[in-house]
């Protein structure tokens, strides 16, 4: 699984940063905060894995989850987080899995076009001096 760093350097280059300057400017936060983050002397705080998850367009909970794991000191607290990252994983892949099951299964390629019968096109024409209606039919073609 990623560490939330590795998000981090994923931003950065998804922004173009060069530098930590650049990107403690785009996240809104100062040189030395990024600078202790890509050196791993703090983690990132919440506000920040979600500024890096709408720069990445992923869900931010994925790189929240990340940096409490890393945050926490006891065994138990960690692997809380591990097991909430796996299964935020799974259901994660069987909503993407049954998304491409359902665009497969109501792709045109499976449905067939319904023969109807004549369609005509309706124009009604209304004078206002005189109060009459008319009515224009004519059939139009089907492919």
């Amino acid at each position: 699984m990623k560490k939330s760093v590795e998000y981090l350097r994923e931003a950065k280059e998804a922004l173009g940063c060069e530098s930590d300057y650049q990107l403690a400017k785009a996240l809104k936060t100062s040189t030395v905060n990024i600078s202790n983050y890509m050196n791993g002397i703090s983690k990132m705080d919440d506000y920040h894995c979600i500024k890096v998850a709408q720069v990445l367009g992923i869900d931010p909970m994925e790189i929240i989850a990340a940096a409490q794991e890393e945050r926490e000191k006891s065994e138990e607290k960690k692997e809380f987080w591990r097991d909430f990252r796996k299964a935020r994983g799974n259901i994660l892949g069987a909503a993407i899995a049954l998304a491409l099951g359902l665009t497969t299964a109501l792709s045109p390629s499976h449905t067939e076009a319904k023969s109807i019968g004549p369609l005509y096109y309706v124009k009604y024409a209304m004078s206002n001096q005189t109060q009459t209606a008319m009515i224009l039919t004519c059939p139009i073609k089907s492919y």
